[in-house]
């Protein structure tokens, strides 16, 4: 069955992102409910994911103010939709349980493939070399031969803008699918100025927390460090990198007794190494803390459920490892 016979077929189709979704993930799922109501009138579409970051309501509030996002799903759907995400671990505890039927489900993601996939869904949309779901939803809408609106033109560039870090990441053909969203009526700078938002007291105090408890490890002249948090841990290295580190591994240990793991890197330790922080680092660390991890090349996580420190120190030896085998390496200095 190909993609379009796929969603036409069905009319109770379930689109769930990943927990804590951030504005690639809600926007992408947005336009996926879109597609699927113009490729059949009579379907309706349900989105659910285990929360929303605080970034992702502002700019729901924005464009989508009447989109409706569940938190928990029943069991009357006839299609399963992962966007943003390729393993069930990452829909988090709400999710993480819905009930698959491989030959109804399909998968739209960017990150590097999860080794389980078949045995989740037999769709799939992976696009590994994209740098957002959005940008993959561009090219969707092509396929299915529908046009893009306004209010989703809007909606994607924001998704592209979130996930490239402004176009950072991007190549020629991400600059074509975002020039081709603004000529479709979305409006650039309101969906920058939608991307706008100070962190919170709680996400500023965990950035000063994790500076305060880093450890530094010298390898090869890259700086890569290493702390822990209770939460907001991707903000935590996000804010490591713009102090001067070239990767950054911060873990997270929630109340519920999760672990968390989120780590990134600078395009020029990525272009120079080669050393891929989801394939490299947190796949295998997501099976020593029970879990799932992956990601992309300068972006990566895992979830779990032990063993937070050990993992931590084994991300930093297998960062060692991979660029022990490079052309060329000195000895390691940890402070």
């Amino acid at each position: 069955m190909n993609l379009i016979s796929l969603l036409k077929s069905s009319f109770h189709p379930v689109i769930l992102g990943h927990r804590n979704a951030d504005p690639d993930a809600v926007c992408a799922m947005i336009a996926v409910a879109d597609i699927c109501r113009k490729l059949n009138p009579k379907s309706i579409p349900k989105l659910a994911c285990d929360d929303v970051s605080r970034l992702s309501m502002q700019v729901l509030n924005r464009f989508a103010p009447s989109a409706e996002i569940l938190e928990t799903i029943e069991d009357d759907h006839d299609l399963v939709i992962l966007v943003d995400t390729n393993s069930l671990l990452q829909l988090g505890p709400s999710l993480k349980d819905v009930v698959l039927n491989p030959e109804r489900t399909l998968v739209i993601d960017h990150h590097e493939p999860n080794p389980e996939l078949d045995n989740i869904a037999k769709h799939a949309v992976v696009r590994s070399d994209r740098y957002s779901a959005c940008e993959i939803l561009v090219s969707l809408y092509d396929e299915v031969e529908l046009e893009i609106g306004a209010d989703i033109a809007n909606l994607l560039l924001t998704g592209m803008l979130f996930d490239t870090r402004r176009f950072l990441y991007a190549d020629a053909d991400t600059l074509i699918a975002a020039t081709r969203l603004v000529h479709n009526g979305a409006d650039y700078h309101a969906c920058i100025s939608s991307l706008a938002i100070k962190p919170n007291r709680s996400e500023r105090i965990a950035r000063l927390k994790a500076a305060g408890r880093l450890q530094v490890h010298n390898i090869d002249n890259w700086i890569i460090v290493t702390s822990r948090i209770k939460a907001f841990e991707a903000s935590a290295c996000r804010g490591l990198i713009g102090l001067g580190a070239d990767v950054a591994i911060v873990s997270g240990s929630p109340s519920n007794g999760e672990v968390r793991l989120s780590s990134r890197s600078t395009t020029e330790f990525y272009e120079k190494t080669g050393v891929n922080l989801g394939s490299d680092v947190m796949e295998p660390l997501g099976e020593l803390i029970e879990g799932k991890g992956g990601g992309h090349p300068n972006a990566a996580g895992a979830n779990g459920r032990i063993l937070g420190d050990k993992a931590v120190s084994r991300a930093v030896q297998l960062i060692r490892n991979a660029i022990k085998r490079g052309p060329s390496s000195e000895d390691d200095e940890s402070s």
